[in-house]
Parts: C-alpha cells; structure tokens; sequence
C-alpha cells in the first residue's frame, strides 16, 4: 500500500507539471495518495481493513477520516484535510466542474504534507 501512495504523489505532481496540465487527474491522483497513505496507517494502527462484500476489502470513502480520528490516527485538523481532498476528488471525477491548476497546487500541497506526517520522507526506491 505504501507503494500506491508514493506513486499517486508522484503523478499527481507530473500531471500538474506537463505542458498541458491535467488538474481534475491530478486531483483524484492526490486524494488516493492520502487515501491510501490514511489506509497504510489503520492497518499499522491494528485496524484491519474491512471487507465491504465477500471478498472485497477497503475503507470506506466517507467514514474514513472520522474512524480514523476515533482510533487516533488522525486528528481533527488531518480528518478535514482528507475529506476536503474528497470533496475535490469528487468535483474532478464526477462533477462537470474544471478544477483550476491553482486549487489543485494547493490540495497537493495538503496531501504531500498529509502523506508525509503519515508516512514520514519520500523514499527512493
């Protein structure tokens, strides 16, 4: 898992970095780094990833930041950083509403430092 979360970080910044940049993508790519990255940690938390219907296993969207706050993997102000992530995710890959590349600067900005105090430095890999 910690894998995707590095990799979403990483396209995200290259989607917004291309010549024609790609915000709404670039979004969605932001929000799993942090999704996943919030993921990673309820599992080293001792919280096992539940099973949504036989056989398939994930968080929930839109409970995470709220059980992830109630086990203390995340405090109020990184539960609100997650889910203003989501609101955006949910604009760039279903709304027909165009983020801007400066709203999506920002919301990288979020899920890097979200990511790192998660996860701590970049690795190389």
């Amino acid at each position: 898992m910690e894998r995707k979360v590095w990799e979403n970080l990483s396209a995200a910044r290259v989607l917004l970095e291309i010549e024609d940049p790609c915000p709404n993508a670039a979004a969605s790519r932001a929000y799993y780094a942090a999704y996943h990255a919030c993921w990673h940690a309820m599992n080293e938390a001792g919280v096992p990833t539940p099973e949504v219907r036989p056989g398939v296993y994930y968080f929930l969207h839109e409970p995470l930041p709220g059980d992830a706050i109630e086990v203390g993997v995340l405090d109020g102000q990184a539960g609100k950083a997650l889910r203003w992530l989501a609101e955006l995710r949910v604009v760039a890959d279903y709304l027909g509403d165009e983020l801007t590349v400066e709203l999506v600067r920002r919301a990288l900005e979020r899920a890097t430092a979200f990511v790192q105090r998660l996860l701590g430095e970049e690795p190389t890999w």
